[in-house]
């Protein structure tokens, strides 16, 4: 598919658009052409598609005097046009971004009444009755956010996996290819974490949460593993979670270590309980090991989360419906559902393409909000990302009022975060003026080890750190 544009200032957005209703023919010689212009309070466009489907030609005048922008208005006349030439509409509309709740609470800030947000999702970016009504009920089960700027979470990250995911395209590494790496990360870990607990201290700032995620934080050793929990001492926290995530991870060593380190909350993810799923996606475990090592996590006092993740090669409709029940039965304080994301970087985004063509996920997430909300889960965080299937998101999901701060404050980005470790991004809250401020460290394991202390300066600049 090819984009032509007589002005390219909003070139990647529109193709954010025009992606979505191309994402099975990557190598399609489909071409749309957009000329615009702008007067007064109206852009003005013009969109020719030209397709296997035949050729069309769109006229639009749109306002830009009601609160949107060219950029919105151009998003909103391209997705129209689309929408009618495919006769489709997608889910979440011309609506893109990882953050759908963000707008709302900014559309809350700026004096929109919560009743009248309905009618501006439909009107503006198109977004359906039902995903407008799961954004407003995670909107009312995260109630009240805590908003404090000397108040910081903590993330940690550990970029060790004992298999590499075919649909994964973080920095992370299988442990046995980078072993060489390990221990000295793990080095290079600790001393950013204790320059990073100074400058917390001098800074005056408290931890609430902190989180270790990956990767898999129990790929590595016990011993290693140990080594990071002893350096991360904060006093009292609201909660303290790390990703145990694989269940071929899980042992009875790394639950106590973890409990010994007053650990609240862990992962323990399927992914799927279809084992010709597990083994076409590249994971080292079962069905069965997953159930294990989730009973034996059972009999500590953690708080758990599963992950399952809609429209993996050789899920079917049915097969995903059983992972949903097969979870539920478990009964575990926290249920991710994802929907399966196609990163460039990816095996699958090379090998699969033709994926988009057969999904189901839309059936999928129904039959888990469904069914999930009958076993007493709510959902609490969502998020999106490119290339995702059908158009969907992400959802977290909690009993109990077993809600993860951490989640909703990354997702929401209302709390600075400060994280150490390769490929970690610290934010800055500035919650007066509403803004945020990044440093990112750098992605590759052998980089991050032998630029530390640049990776310590970068932290320093953000916040403002002169000792």
């Amino acid at each position: 598919m090819e984009l032509l544009l007589n002005n390219y200032e909003y070139q990647n957005d529109l193709f954010d658009i025009a992606r979505e209703f191309f994402p099975a023919t990557i190598d399609d010689t489909s071409v749309i052409k957009i000329d615009y212009k702008t007067s007064n309070d109206f852009v003005n466009m013009e969109i020719e598609i030209n397709s296997a489907m035949g050729e069309k030609i769109y006229k639009k005048t749109l306002d830009t005097n009601n609160g949107e922008g060219v950029k919105s208005r151009l998003k909103l006349g391209l997705y129209d046009s689309l929408a009618d030439y495919f006769n489709k509409q997608l889910p979440y509309g011309c609506l893109t971004g990882v953050r759908p709740t963000k707008v709302v609470y900014s559309l809350l800030k700026n004096g929109i009444k919560i009743s009248n947000i309905p009618a501006y999702f439909r009107n503006n970016y198109r977004v359906s009755d039902e995903k407008i009504k799961l954004i407003l009920e995670i909107i009312e089960n995260q109630k009240p956010l805590d908003i404090n700027d000397n108040l910081v979470d903590f993330y940690v990250n550990i970029p060790f996996c004992t298999t590499k995911c075919s649909y994964c395209s973080f920095i992370s590494a299988p442990i046995d290819k980078v072993e060489n790496y390990v221990e000295p990360y793990v080095d290079a870990l600790i001393k950013e974490i204790e320059f990073t607990k100074k400058m917390i201290k001098d800074k005056c700032y408290f931890v609430k949460n902190v989180y270790i995620g990956g990767g898999t934080p129990t790929a590595i050793s016990t011993e290693q593993l140990e080594r990071i929990l002893k350096a991360l001492t904060f006093g009292e926290m609201k909660e303290f979670t790390v990703e145990a995530g694989r269940p071929d991870t899980i042992t009875k060593d790394k639950l106590d270590l973890l409990q010994k380190y007053n650990i609240s909350r862990i992962s323990v993810n399927p992914q799927s309980f279809n084992d010709d799923v597990l083994a076409e996606i590249g994971r080292a475990h079962s069905t069965i090991d997953t159930i294990k090592a989730y009973e034996l996590a059972r009999t500590y006092n953690f708080d758990i989360n599963m992950d399952l993740i809609a429209g993996l090669p050789k899920e079917t409709l049915k097969s995903f419906k059983y992972s949903i029940d097969k979870v539920i039965d478990l009964n575990p304080e926290n249920i991710t559902v994802h929907t399966l994301s196609l990163k460039r970087a990816s095996t699958f985004a090379i090998e699969n393409k033709n994926i988009f063509k057969t999904t189901k996920t839309e059936k999928m997430l129904d039959y888990a909000k469904t069914e999930l909300t009958k076993a007493g889960y709510k959902p609490y965080y969502l998020y999106r990302q490119k290339n995702q299937l059908d158009n969907l998101e992400n959802v977290g999901y909690f009993r109990d009022k077993k809600i993860c701060r951490f989640n909703i404050e990354s997702m929401e980005e209302t709390a600075s975060i400060i994280a150490c470790g390769a490929n970690a991004i610290s934010k800055r809250y500035f919650s007066l003026e509403n803004r945020i401020e990044r440093c990112a460290n750098v992605k590759d394991i052998p980089s991050y080890i032998l630029r530390l202390e640049e990776m310590m300066d970068r932290k320093r600049e953000l916040f403002d750190y002169k000792k």
